[in-house]
């Protein structure tokens, strides 16, 4: 109707005038706006570019032109965007093994944990294998940002992928029960560099829109990959535990030749050790990396994770081997802060250390939503590693499925996933093109979902279980890619870091919550009535004790009397609702954290909000990639009813702007001493 309207009301004004009222003009683009050289006041105005010419003289002329046309399309234009076609090509094709590789190697070992425990007789500390590897694939997660940052994006991707090169070669050959934590301990590493250097590659030189649409190609390969991991690892462990090894050697080989290839001139190069500096460079470039911080980083958080990861399963919480490595890593974390906050410019530390530079910078959280999405990266990591590893213990222990039906039932939490990435996708490519709405849907799903698991887990609704498997993995899908580009858009100038901290909270998260589960669960299972009368009966066959890691005891309650039996399996549900209720406050703290959050647009409007102006200005500043944002609460800029007031505009920093800026800083800190 308004189309006709205006139709109707243009064709009474043509009866009048007997003229076609004028259209507007279309926008040209920026190469025909703004000219390259200064135009001289008696020349006409007209909106050109200029080239630059050359005389006999050797003056130089400059003169307006306008850029070569065809159908209508400026070359300078079709030229740039043929560029970035070209890069982004060359960004997937580089890294799609290795990031295929790292989401496999995750996923590939699960099935066969317990064939190599039992291979080397330790059955009783096959969790070793899991821990080492989630051990440094956390804790070493800054320290490759930092590296990244001063050595260049290129050789540091390729440190990465030699040291899950040889981390594999030595699983895949182990013969001692430490040759092969320390294969999984360098694959955990690897996988610490992979995963993060990825992200920060794919946020560089690029425009929050071109980012969005690389994160979503990826982050299918990452869902490939941790959907077919435990199947490729079921089948390998069949024929043999060392072919789940034998897989990562080829593909890092190849990503090897391949990021040389096509990514080695294309990728950012480092703030002090640039493309083409001597080896000689080597080492004052090694001086400028945070030490301490590191070192206190990946003790406190390796402490931690030690820790929590013995608590309840190997010795008691108020055990001293529980309880020194929590206290000494508490410590060592919150020093970390400490130090990072002193080794600011200006302050004691950096008088002391000037040519060193914070690993994680004080000032990233002086912007409140990078501790908000930092907040909720852990609540995601909580409420993902909670599925993956406490359904299945459900299915077997209460539903008496066998291991390899309980794992299939894990498959509706991975079509879960895959929905939320597609709705992410289009979230954040298409409509509305913002970061804080799929966020938003992210935490209530993924709160929802994990409550009603909860009711499933209590009522036995196998049913209810599988929906909500289905929604929790929706909600946690749908925030991989906005948190990403949300915090590209508020730390533009500071990616690497900022990115460290966003790859760091999930799996931290994940590790902490499942370890407080695994404690509820214990307590709750081995307090039971049901429990101790079975074990008395010689249910766990060593000891009367019982274990729900351990097959032996899990295929024992076959054996059981049918009363005792449904007694242990209730006892069993009882202990796996409560585990879940645990961790239901973080989730519950994540859901309030979210209603704080700002906002970033992806893709860049006017200030009137008018398509015609957002697609004017979108192609005016495409080549600055600079994106509008905003720190404040976007829910509290909505009441105020005058958001555009609020917004900031962020633009990523250039090589050589990064550069610049080290430089600044080293200078500063050098005065300052």
């Amino acid at each position: 109707m308004i189309k006709l309207s205006k139709f109707i009301h243009r064709k009474v004004q043509e009866s009048r005038t007997g003229e076609k009222p004028k259209s507007k003009p279309k926008p040209t683009c920026q190469h025909r706006r703004k000219p390259l050289g200064p135009v001289h006041v008696d020349e006409p105005e007209v909106s050109v570019n200029t080239v630059q010419t050359g005389s006999s003289n050797g003056q130089d002329l400059r003169s307006p032109t306008i850029p070569e046309q065809d159908g209508g399309k400026c070359q300078v234009c079709r030229a740039e965007k043929r560029a970035a076609r070209i890069y982004r090509w060359k960004l997937i094709c580089g890294l799609i093994l290795p990031d295929l590789l790292s989401s496999l190697d995750l996923t590939i070992v699960a099935t066969a944990t317990p064939f190599i425990a039992s291979h080397f007789d330790k059955f009783d500390q096959l969790n070793w294998i899991v821990t080492a590897f989630t051990l440094t694939s956390t804790a070493f997660i800054p320290a490759f940002g930092q590296l990244a940052d001063v050595f260049g994006r290129h050789a540091v991707l390729q440190l990465a992928m030699f040291l899950m090169l040889v981390g594999s070669t030595l699983c895949a050959a182990a013969q001692t029960w430490g040759m092969l934590l320390l294969g999984r301990a360098l694959q955990g590493t690897s996988s610490a560099g992979i995963m993060n250097i990825i992200r920060i590659i794919l946020a560089d030189k690029v425009s929050l829109k071109e980012n969005a649409k690389n994160n979503s190609i990826f982050a299918f390969i990452s869902g490939i990959g941790y959907a077919i991991g435990p199947e490729i690892g079921g089948y390998l462990t069949d024929s043999n535990w060392r072919y789940c090894f034998l897989i990562p050697i080829p593909i890092a080989f190849v990503s090897h030749i391949l990021i040389y290839i096509l990514l080695r001139k294309e990728l950012m190069g480092g703030t002090h050790f640039k493309k083409g500096s001597r080896l000689s460079s080597f080492f004052p470039a090694l001086a400028t990396l945070d030490l301490f911080g590191t070192i206190f980083f990946i003790f406190g958080v390796g402490l931690i994770i030690l820790g929590t990861s013995w608590a309840g399963s190997t010795y008691a919480w108020s055990s001293p081997q529980v309880i020194a490595p929590i206290a000494v890593g508490g410590v060592c974390f919150i020093l970390f802060f400490v130090y990072e906050y002193l080794l600011e410019p200006g302050r004691i530390f950096a008088r002391i250390f000037p040519k060193q530079s914070p690993m994680l910078p004080y000032r990233l959280f002086e912007k409140k939503d990078m501790s908000w999405l930092a907040i909720l990266q852990f609540a995601a990591g909580a409420a993902m590693y909670s599925v993956f590893y406490f359904i299945g213990i459900y299915f077997t222990l209460v539903e008496a499925y066998p291991a390899s039906k309980a794992g299939v039932q894990l498959l509706y939490y991975i079509p879960g996933i895959g929905i939320g990435v597609y709705a992410a996708v289009y979230l954040c490519n298409v409509k509305p093109a913002q970061t804080f709405l799929p966020l938003t849907l992210g935490t209530i799903a993924e709160t929802v979902g994990l409550a009603l698991i909860t009711w499933g887990v209590s009522t036995q609704n196998t049913s209810v279980l599988n929906g909500m498997m289905i929604v929790a993995g929706a909600g946690t899908g749908i925030r991989f890619m906005p948190g990403t580009l949300h915090v590209s858009g508020i730390w533009a100038e500071k990616i690497a870091p900022a990115m460290s901290v966003m790859r760091f909270a999930m799996p931290f998260g994940g590790t902490i919550c499942l370890t407080i589960m695994g404690s509820v669960f214990n307590n709750k299972l081995s307090g039971s009535d049901a429990i101790s009368a079975a074990g008395a009966g010689g249910i766990g066959g060593e000891g009367g004790s019982f274990d729900a890691h351990n097959t032996q005891s899990l295929n024992n309650i076959a054996n059981l009397p049918d009363a005792v039996q449904n007694k242990i399996r209730m006892a069993g549900k009882d202990a796996i609702m409560w585990a879940f209720i645990s961790i239901m406050p973080i989730l519950g703290i994540s859901f309030v954290t979210g209603l704080f959050l700002g906002n970033v647009w992806i893709k860049k409007k006017g200030a009137e909000g008018d398509e015609k102006r957002a697609e004017e200005a979108e192609e005016e500043e495409d080549e600055a990639r600079s994106s509008d944002v905003i720190y404040v609460p976007y829910l509290w800029a909505l009441m105020k009813g005058n958001v555009n007031s609020y917004k900031h505009t962020t633009k990523p920093l250039s090589d050589r702007e990064r550069q610049e800026r080290a430089l600044a800083e080293m200078e500063m800190r050098t005065g300052a001493k």
